[in-house]
């Protein structure tokens, strides 16, 4: 899965292939988050007050839904260790985008994570099966 974007500055374009964890320049340094941390982001700024549904753009609100229902994880440790564990496995060099992916979606098996995130087919069937085994553990919890 490629993409054409454009460049802001230099006007070239630039390759994004999310199934080679190339995302392009704006994000570059970015971390990927779960839905359930994006959910406590959200909680926390309405907490505080900086943040009124009145005030929200359209793509805010869909946004607080969308983690409100899918955001399966509901407690921060659990998020946290199964990310940690995820990232540390052995030497695998797991993609924080890859690790957020696979505690959003959750997949059973090897076969089902490799066609849901496609920059996994560079592991072998064994070592995502032990990464959907983690994740399924905390699913749990």
């Amino acid at each position: 899965d490629q993409r054409l974007t454009k460049r802001r500055k230099a006007g070239e374009a630039e390759r994004v292939d999310i199934a080679n964890l190339s995302f392009g320049e704006d994000f570059e340094d970015a971390e990927a988050m779960l839905n359930a941390e994006v959910r406590t982001v959200i909680e926390k700024l309405n907490e505080t007050n900086q943040l009124e549904r009145d005030d929200m753009s359209e793509m805010m609100v869909n946004t607080t839904k969308y983690v409100e229902t899918f955001g399966e994880f509901q407690d921060l440790d659990s998020i946290s260790l199964c990310k940690r564990e995820l990232l540390e496995l052995r030497d695998l060099k797991v993609h924080g985008f890859e690790a957020a992916s696979m505690c959003n979606l959750m997949p059973a098996t090897a076969d089902e994570a490799k066609s849901l995130i496609a920059s996994l087919k560079r592991f072998d069937d064994e070592d995502v099966t032990q990464m959907c085994n983690i994740v399924q553990r905390y699913k749990k919890t």
